[in-house]
């Protein structure tokens, strides 16, 4: 009963502080500052680039684009949901450009931007994406990977990506070029549904005992640079073989004939292998362009980390502006570089290979750099989702394919599932705990929206058929789809499972870790006691 009293009293008192807040000059104040800065954010390039800014130019379609991602951001993060942490800001993003483009009307706003400047955008939000995962590698961390967490880093990942690449060969009709490419792609998970959800649980202590917000958090950061890299090898491998089949007579082009070369497996590796008029050591070229480019990018991004030690000096001033600036600038370097080089691959592994080695030797600069990073990324996220949000159109969905496309989804996140709770099925948790893992495992947002739209923005670029450019807008709208699904999924499986599947411990701070990510130093029952594993 006085529990009831006191709810009912915390209700009123809300109540009248919303109410005080909506009639205080402090209120007003700060809503119509919001208001004179959207106002401004037209005015001023309007001032400047004129025509340009007006309704239906380029300009004028990318700032109402980025206004309305931002307000859908914040009314979605805003939505109340009882026992559940806020959604995400980037579903709403992504809904926002996905509404631009499809509410008749509208999409005006969307067909306005130029194709070319869409492209770019979303390789500058990639950038930074690639350069602060990079930065937020922890090097002592990643020396402590042993056990679970190496684990559960890399085959969950790996497995899905596996799988993906069958349903896709055996449901889509997809080569195992593209049905790989598209399992990276789907192969990740999303620190930025992740972070908040777990954070928010392990401030009530839940699961802190056995460090598994520690373990989850630390684990997601380095598997989505696996899920990155392992996409830069398989890019390099798909488009070696797209160019080759571009670069050859139209006339003989498996592409040009009834049965699609990409679509087909067998015809896939016995044309695109042996294309006419090429010699054994350009055919050698294309089987190991992947390795390659791989190889290429860790060496470029270890020699850009390794001259970032030195310039610019420790002892300059703005050390932290000069060095950020730095970072980001050879990131996008590497990142457009590679590509005009047509070794796409090989730069997003330079962005990230880069500063995490340069962070070796900043070690107490390296954290405002990362904020700074940070900064960059709120700039670029409501543009990134909104751009590719509006890549897909409804009136040019099929329905088959996207029901296929949503089985191919399920069928990885299936053996993610499975394969999580088997990397932590020997580290010390009960059956509980380890579903949980499996549950906080599921969403993907931040890399589904990065590297989705990768190749379609080549195949353009590179004039490849049109059979290729179909398949490269299908894996956009099935990584799409992957983020309409498991980011709100995984955000209220967390939320609700976190409650229910932890324990609240006696202890009100997170102990430290052990080679396998389970705390040490403490008695546990035969249900929960770590097991050791060899190193």
């Amino acid at each position: 009963m006085d529990d009831t009293n006191e709810l009912e009293d915390g209700k009123q008192d809300s109540q009248v502080s919303f109410s005080k807040r909506c009639t205080s000059y402090e209120w007003w104040n700060s809503i119509l500052t919001y208001v004179l800065l959207l106002v401004l954010s037209w005015a001023v390039p309007w001032s400047i680039l004129g025509d340009e800014c007006l309704p239906g130019s380029n300009i004028f379609g990318i700032i109402i684009l980025t206004l309305c991602c931002v307000l859908a951001g914040v009314l979605v993060h805003a939505i109340p949901i009882p026992k559940l942490p806020p959604l995400p800001p980037l579903l709403g993003m992504l809904l926002a450009g996905f509404a631009l483009r499809n509410i008749p009307g509208m999409d005006m706003v969307i067909t306005a931007i130029q194709p070319s400047w869409s492209s770019t955008l979303r390789s500058l939000a990639l950038t930074v994406i690639l350069v602060k995962a990079g930065l937020e590698l922890d090097a002592s961390a990643l020396k402590k990977m042993k056990g679970v967490c190496l684990r559960l880093t890399a085959l969950p990942c790996l497995v899905e990506s596996v799988a993906c690449a069958v349903a896709c060969y055996l449901l889509l009709g997809f080569s195992w070029e593209w049905g790989f490419l598209l399992g990276f792609v789907l192969g990740a998970v999303t620190p930025a549904v992740i972070v908040p959800s777990l954070l928010t649980l392990q401030q009530k202590g839940l699961g802190v005992k056995k460090g598994i917000p520690t373990l989850v958090i630390a684990a997601s950061s380095f598997d989505d640079v696996l899920a990155i890299s392992g996409f830069s090898v398989v890019l390099g491998i798909t488009f070696s073989s797209v160019s080759s089949v571009s670069m050859a007579d139209p006339t003989t082009s498996p592409l040009n004939t009834t049965t699609p070369a990409l679509l087909n497996s067998s015809t896939t590796i016995t044309t695109l292998a042996q294309p006419d008029g090429k010699s054994a050591g350009e055919i050698a070229l294309m089987i190991f362009r992947g390795p390659l480019e791989m190889l290429g990018g860790i060496t470029v991004g270890i020699i850009l980390g390794i001259i970032m030690w030195y310039f610019p000096s420790s002892k300059q001033k703005n050390l932290i502006r000069t060095r950020s600036l730095l970072v980001v600038g050879l990131g996008i370097l590497a990142v457009f570089g590679s590509r005009a080089a047509n070794f796409p691959g090989a730069g997003a592994l330079a962005a990230i290979v880069a500063p995490f080695v340069a962070a070796f030797r900043w070690k107490e600069s390296k954290e405002p750099v990362s904020k700074f990073v940070g900064s960059l990324w709120s700039i670029f996220e409501p543009v990134m989702f909104g751009l590719i949000g509006a890549e897909i159109s409804i009136t040019e969905m099929d329905g088959g394919s996207v029901a296929l496309g949503i089985a191919v989804l399920m069928i990885g996140l299936l053996f993610r599932t499975l394969t999580t709770f088997g990397a932590v099925t020997f580290a010390g948790l009960s059956f509980k705990e380890k579903l949980f893992v499996c549950f906080a495992w599921i969403p993907k947002a931040t890399v589904q929206a990065a590297l989705g739209p990768v190749a379609s923005d080549i195949a353009k670029e590179s004039g490849a058929s049109e059979e290729v450019l179909n398949i490269a807008k299908q894996v956009l709208t099935i990584a799409v789809l992957s983020i309409l699904i498991t980011s709100p999924l995984g955000a209220a499986a967390i939320g609700l499972s976190g409650p229910k599947l932890l324990k609240e411990p006696k202890l009100e701070h997170e102990l430290p870790l052990n080679d396998v990510g389970i705390v040490e130093n403490q008695e546990q029952n035969d249900e929960s006691k770590p097991i050791k594993e060899e190193s």
